[in-house]
C-alpha cells in the first residue's frame, strides 16, 4: 500500500492553464507549499527532447511572466508525466520525466508544508499578477540602456526634442488625470521606433503609475506594441539576453488586442500604450477577419477603449510613418484614429504635429499642434541623407533623369552606394568580399512579396508566416539562418521597420516598368479583390521600403534571364544606379 500524504485543503490544481503573454496551455499546474509544478501529461512512453523543450518552455513562461514566481517568488519546476514510461525517472536541471505511479513522490519532493505557504489559487489566477516580476523589469531596462541604446546614441540630437515633448505631455496627463493620444510622425528612418522604445523603458513612469485593482502597482507601466511581427521578433530576440523572452516591454498588437478585448478582460496593466506604425492599424473588417470576431472594432478604437479603462490616467502614443502601408486592411490611415477618439468622448485630447490637425478638428476633437512631434530628418543611415527622397522619386516614376541623377550623385558623395547588376551570383560575391573582415556587419537579400517570376533563380523566398526574423537578422554567418548566407530572401513584410548595413534587392516581376509607367499586372493577385483599394499603390509602397533597408548601400539585381524586366533595368540606370563592375 502506497504511503501517500493527502493533499492539504489549501493546495490547488489548475487544468489547461493559459500561460501569460502566450497562446500556450499547460496541462496541469499544481500549487503546493513552496513550489509551482508545471505538469505535462503524455502517454506514449517516450522521453524525447521535444517533450522536455515543451514543458521547459511552459515553466520559463511562468518564471519570467508571473509576479509571484521567478527569482524573488515561488520556485517553478517542470514535470513530464508519461503514462507509458518504463523504468526509472529522469531528471535534467529543473525538468523531471517520470511515470504516473511516481508522481506523488515528485510532489512530495518539492512540498514544504509548514515552511512556505502555497500560492492561493485566486492570487495565482489574478490576471494583474500576469506581469514580469520587478527584478526582471529592472534587468531588461538595464540591458536596454547599457547594450541596446549605445549603438544608436547618435540619433539623440534628432529625436531629443520629440522625446522631451512626449515626456512633458505624459507628466501633464498624469497631473490632470486625463486621457491623451500623442502622435509622433516622421520620414522613414527618422527614429520613431527609438522614441517609442525609449519611452517604454523610462523609469519615471514607475512614480506616476496608479495602484491596480489587486492593490499592486504595474511592474511595467508602458508597453511598446507593433503589428510588425518581424520587428517584434527581432526586438524580443535581442532583448532575450536580459530575460523574459524579450516580452517585458515589446509585444505584438494582435495578441494584445485579443487579450484585452473579451468581455471579462481586465484593463491593461499599463498607463502608456505605444503603437508603432499606427497609420497601418487594421480597420474593423480586417480585425473581424483575423480575430474571427464579428463584434470586433478597428485597432485604433480598441486601443482607445483599452486606455479608457485604465485606472486614473492613460496615454496612447501613435508612431506614424509615411507611405508604408503594405498590407490589406491598412489603407484607412489617420481617419481611423480620428474616428476612434471621437467615439472615446470628451475625456480625450490629441497632441501631434500640425499636419494631422484638420483630420481631427473636422470631427470636433481637441487637437494641439506641436512642431517637435514631426521628425523630418532620416537618421537610419550612416551616409544616406536624401535616400528617402531618391526612393520616393523612383517609386513615383519620376521621369526627370536630371533630378534623380543629382540625388544619386549627392548620395555617392556622402559615401552611400547605389549599385545595379543583372548577375545575382556576382552580386552575392561582391557583398561577401566587401564584408569578409567585418563579422558584425549585416547584409541580406530582399525581394518583392508578391513576385512570382524569380522561382528559377538561386533564391529561397521565405514564407512570412513561418519565418523567424530574430536569427536571420542577428545570428553570425556560421548559423544557417543568418542573413549573411545570402540564401533566404525576405520580402517587405519581413523588412519593414528593420535595417541592414547593406541590402541586396532582387527586383521581381511584381513591379515592372511598362511603356514608361509602373505596372503590377504580373504580380500575384490578392485572394479577395475587394480587400484592396489600390494594389499598385501597395506595390509601390513595398518597393519604397525595399529600397531603403541598407544603411551603407543598396545593390539592386535585375535578373538578366527575365526579359520583362529590361525596361525596369533601363529606368533604374537612368535614375543614377551605377553598374556593378
Amino acid at each position: 500500500m502506497l504511503d501517500v500524504q493527502p493533499l492539504a485543503k489549501d493546495y490547488s490544481a489548475v487544468f489547461e492553464y493559459n500561460l501569460p503573454f502566450t497562446r500556450k496551455r499547460a496541462d496541469v499546474i499544481l500549487l503546493v507549499s513552496g513550489a509551482v509544478l508545471v505538469v505535462e501529461l503524455k502517454g506514449d512512453g517516450r522521453t524525447g527532447q521535444d517533450y522536455l523543450e515543451q514543458v521547459a518552455d511552459y515553466a520559463r513562461g511562468l518564471y519570467t511572466n508571473h509576479t509571484l514566481c521567478g527569482p524573488e517568488g515561488i520556485r517553478v519546476h517542470a514535470l513530464v508525466v508519461n503514462y507509458g514510461l518504463p523504468g526509472d525517472e529522469r531528471r535534467e536541471e529543473w525538468i523531471t520525466v517520470t511515470n504516473v505511479s511516481e508522481l506523488h513522490k515528485e510532489v512530495a519532493r518539492f512540498d514544504q508544508p509548514g515552511v512556505i505557504a502555497p500560492i492561493p489559487l485566486p492570487k495565482f489566477l489574478d490576471e494583474y499578477n500576469h506581469q514580469p516580476p520587478p527584478s526582471l523589469v529592472q534587468a531588461v531596462r538595464a540591458y536596454f540602456t547599457q547594450q541596446a541604446l549605445p549603438r544608436i546614441k547618435r540619433i539623440d540630437d534628432v529625436t531629443g526634442a520629440a522625446l522631451r515633448t512626449v515626456v512633458d505631455e505624459i507628466h501633464a496627463t498624469h497631473r490632470q488625470k486625463r486621457r491623451k493620444l500623442i502622435l509622433v510622425s516622421g520620414v522613414p528612418g527618422a527614429g520613431k521606433t527609438y522614441v517609442g522604445l525609449q519611452i517604454a523603458h523610462e523609469h519615471f513612469l514607475d512614480d506616476l503609475s496608479e495602484v491596480l485593482e489587486n492593490g499592486a502597482k504595474p511592474s511595467a507601466p508602458a508597453v511598446f506594441l507593433s503589428g510588425n511581427k518581424p520587428l517584434v521578433e527581432v526586438l524580443q530576440y535581442e532583448m532575450r539576453r536580459a530575460g523574459g523572452e524579450g516580452k517585458v516591454f515589446v509585444q505584438n498588437v494582435k495578441d494584445f488586442v485579443a487579450r484585452y478585448s473579451t468581455k471579462k478582460a481586465i484593463a491593461p496593466p499599463h498607463h502608456v500604450l505605444i503603437f508603432d506604425e499606427a497609420q497601418r492599424a487594421w480597420d474593423a473588417k480586417r480585425v473581424k477577419e483575423k480575430h474571427k470576431d464579428p463584434q470586433a472594432v478597428s485597432e485604433p478604437e480598441s486601443f482607445i477603449r483599452f486606455a479608457g479603462r485604465i485606472s486614473g490616467w492613460s496615454v496612447v502614443i501613435g508612431l506614424i510613418g509615411e507611405g508604408q502601408e503594405i498590407y490589406t486592411g491598412e489603407e484607412g490611415g489617420m481617419d481611423l484614429w480620428a474616428e476612434a477618439v471621437q467615439k472615446g468622448g470628451t475625456d480625450w485630447e490629441v497632441v501631434g504635429p500640425p499636419r494631422f490637425a484638420s483630420i481631427f478638428q473636422q470631427r470636433g476633437t481637441s487637437y494641439r499642434s506641436e512642431e517637435p512631434l514631426h521628425l523630418s530628418q532620416s537618421v537610419r543611415f550612416h551616409f544616406a541623407l536624401g535616400l528617402s527622397e531618391w526612393a520616393g522619386h523612383v517609386v513615383d516614376g519620376n521621369e526627370d533623369a536630371t533630378a534623380l541623377n543629382a540625388l544619386t550623385r549627392q548620395l555617392w558623395s556622402q559615401g552611400y552606394q547605389i549599385r545595379i547588376t543583372r548577375d545575382l551570383h556576382r552580386a552575392k560575391e561582391f557583398l561577401w568580399n566587401k564584408y569578409r573582415d567585418q563579422p558584425e556587419a549585416r547584409f541580406g537579400m530582399l525581394t518583392g512579396g508578391r513576385d512570382k517570376g524569380l522561382d528559377g533563380l538561386d533564391i529561397t523566398k521565405v514564407k512570412t508566416l513561418t519565418f523567424r526574423s530574430g536569427p536571420w537578422y542577428a545570428d553570425p554567418e556560421s548559423s544557417p539562418s543568418s542573413c549573411r548566407r545570402l540564401t533566404d530572401a525576405i520580402s517587405e513584410f519581413s523588412a519593414q521597420g528593420l535595417e541592414l548595413d547593406h541590402s541586396l534587392l532582387v527586383w521581381g516581376t511584381d513591379l515592372i516598368r511598362k511603356d514608361g509607367k509602373w505596372d503590377d499586372s504580373l504580380a500575384m493577385r490578392y485572394k479577395k479583390k475587394g480587400d484592396v483599394e489600390d494594389p499598385l499603390r501597395l506595390r509601390l509602397n513595398a518597393y519604397r521600403v525595399l529600397l531603403t533597408r541598407g544603411r551603407e548601400g543598396v545593390l539592386i539585381c535585375v535578373p538578366r534571364s527575365i526579359a520583362e524586366l529590361d525596361e525596369t533595368y533601363a529606368f533604374l540606370l537612368s535614375a543614377g544606379c551605377k553598374p556593378l563592375e
